[in-house]
């Protein structure tokens, strides 16, 4: 009887210490949600405090505890409290045996030192302030530069008009004396004389006329390109002192040029857009924050089957955002499995295939929609591509669930996720993991392709239907089309010294037909090392008081970009995708008239790169 008394007690007590661990869980979920969600810091604070105590009485995890010091000091610091250094401090002295946690709280620590003073209510974009001094300093000085350009311009414009004009005084002193001699004289011959004079003195006259009038728009137009030069300044100074964006040029695998924040750990990976290397059209909008729940376990299948059904209450679970590390959205040190969970309402055509496309997920992914296992990844740093066809609702709303497992450094769903069907006629099966398909590395181009690309035929497919670099969260407010309209143009001169081919009026029905995403030589143009226009007229929805940016995933070589005829800027490397802010262009409802001038000079030409 005492055996069996002691076998319940302990069964008792192992229950009793599951309740616990599980109530201290959800203390640190709730804590996630005040801080990340609710922005409430201070009841944030009180919270991981909870799970703290907790531990110290025997109860919950010491990597949770750990955590929750660690979280305690950003709140501190974002309310701009100095014992957040005493913090960062305590996750090193308090718990030696978690050197994961402890090293981002040096890191941590070590920010804080080199700041003048905490920042107060830093964003996950903000960036130190001898940071933003430095580049207000060079947005400054470029903008000093260019105003100094431009009154040069005028200058010379003005001297060359009193040049024009003393030259036609010059002429016209002459012509005048002339006619007066001949007023003068009542002889025939004279009055004939006379009247080819005065004809000669007008059009004379008339030709001041014009120089003077084309010197007033010369310089009309370069005082709106100061105001736009203004504007433009004003724009980057906010954003500047917002955001604290940097470009700088990172070694990753792409080995491309991207934008990377000055206080995330991981943000040089934020926001990787899949690689879909082929023609499609986006059936879905995937929301950027999702439902997050943290789990030790190794694999999806150790939990409960219950997680990845779309009836499944996760209303009580953490939100985090797809597109960054969980690292930098509170989750320092968690290096084991995390679920994601998402709604997603699709409107997709019968009898074509659905695939769903991942930027990066670090480092096992498991994918489930709608309760139905369809693939996993095991790769870190290579994108992905899943035949989503035989589980998902096309007409309606779908519940994709994702458990992801990371074993060292950063974790998470880092890239972006685009639900998308062909519109070509093309073998998904060589490109959807779940269907055979896999990427594979360019020799010596550090640029991911898939399997396929060399099988195409065509000389640059592997650079085709590159995806742009948009280092933030974005809402989609046009659909690009893929076919344009292409004008071989050999001329090679400055963007903004054609207004009839770049103009909104101009009549291109006469022009050929390409498809942007593809080299122009493998379109029928081999060999073609010249200029050439595209143009394209986008519908284009968007909310006023908001700007609306133009990204391009790559043109080779310049590009100079028009938007309604108004020269909006310009991009030279044929390797990194560039943006471009088009608010002072655009038309935010309605058709806007869009045309690239493209410049080559050797090898592969043209807007490789999706838009």
């Amino acid at each position: 009887m005492a055996r069996v008394t002691a076998i319940f007690l302990s069964c008792v007590l192992l229950t009793a210490s599951g309740l616990l661990a599980s109530s201290v869980e959800e203390t640190y979920q709730a804590a996630l949600t005040q801080e990340k969600g609710e922005g409430n810091l201070k009841e944030a604070i009180r919270l991981y405090q909870q799970v703290i105590e907790a531990h110290e009485k025997g109860e919950g995890d010491e990597k949770m505890a750990a955590r929750a010091q660690l979280r305690i000091g950003v709140c501190q610091e974002k309310l701009g409290l100095a014992q957040a250094r005493q913090t960062y401090e305590a996750v090193r002295d308090k718990y030696p045996d978690q050197p994961q946690v402890g090293a981002e709280a040096a890191r941590r620590l070590g920010s804080t030192h080199q700041r003048e003073a905490v920042i107060e209510q830093p964003s996950h974009r903000t960036a130190s302030e001898s940071y933003i001094r430095r580049q207000l300093q060079q947005v400054m000085e470029r903008a000093k530069q260019q105003k100094e350009l431009t009154e040069r311009q005028l200058e010379a414009i003005q001297r060359q008009t009193e040049r024009q004009m003393e030259k036609l005084k010059q002429l016209t002193e002459p012509t005048k004396r002339r006619v007066e001699q001949t007023e003068r004289s009542t002889s025939a011959d004279s009055a004939f004389i006379g009247e080819q004079v005065r004809r000669q003195l007008e059009a004379a006259q008339q030709q001041m006329e014009q120089q003077m009038k084309q010197a007033e728009r010369q310089m009309e137009a370069l005082q709106r390109q100061l105001e736009r030069q203004q504007k433009q300044l004003e724009r980057q100074l906010e954003t500047i002192q917002r955001q604290g964006f940097h470009f700088e040029w990172i070694r990753s695998p792409r080995s491309e040029r991207i934008i990377r924040g000055s206080d995330q750990h991981y943000y040089h990976y934020a926001y990787t857009p899949p690689v879909i290397p082929y023609a499609y059209e986006e059936v879905a909008e995937v929301p950027v924050q999702w439902k997050f729940r943290l789990d030790e376990s190794r694999y999806p299948q150790q939990q409960p089957t219950a997680y990845v059904t779309p009836d499944f209450d996760d209303s009580d679970w953490a939100t985090i955002h797809i597109g960054q590390a969980w690292e930098d959205q509170g989750y320092e040190g968690h290096d084991e499995g995390a679920w994601y969970r998402a709604r997603i309402k699709v409107d997709a055509e019968e009898g074509r295939p659905v695939l769903m496309a991942f930027g990066g997920v670090d480092k096992d992914a498991y994918v489930y929609v709608n309760g139905q296992w369809v693939g996993l990844h095991l790769v870190w740093d290579r994108p992905f591509i899943l035949d989503i066809s035989d589980q998902v609702v096309r007409d309606g709303e779908n519940t994709v669930a994702l458990f992801v497992y990371d074993g060292v450094n950063m974790g998470g769903v880092y890239g972006l996720i685009n639900v998308h069907q062909p519109t070509d006629e093309v073998e998904t099966d060589n490109f959807a993991v779940n269907r055979g398909g896999h990427l594979e590395m360019v020799e010596g181009g550090g640029w991911p392709v898939f399997k396929d690309h060399f099988a195409s035929g065509k000389r640059y497919s592997r650079y085709a239907h590159r995806p742009p670099r948009i280092p933030y969260a974005y809402n989609k407010v046009a659909e690009v089309p893929v076919q344009w309209k292409f004008y071989p143009y050999p001329e090679e001169y400055q963007g903004d010294q054609d207004p009839i081919l770049s103009s909104a009026d101009f009549d291109d029905t006469d022009w050929a037909d390409i498809d942007i995403g593809q080299a122009w030589e493998d379109q029928g143009y081999e060999g073609y090392d010249e200029g050439a226009w595209y143009r394209a007229w986008i519908e284009v929805d968007a909310e006023e008081g908001r700007p609306v940016h133009l990204a391009f995933g790559g043109v080779d070589n310049n590009a100079y970009v028009y938007v309604n005829g108004i020269f909006v800027g310009e991009h030279y490397g044929w390797n990194t995708p560039f943006i471009l802010d088009i608010s002072e262009a655009v038309k935010y409802k309605g058709q806007n008239a869009v045309a690239v001038r493209v410049y080559d000079g050797m090898n592969m030409g043209g807007i490789y790169g999706t838009i």
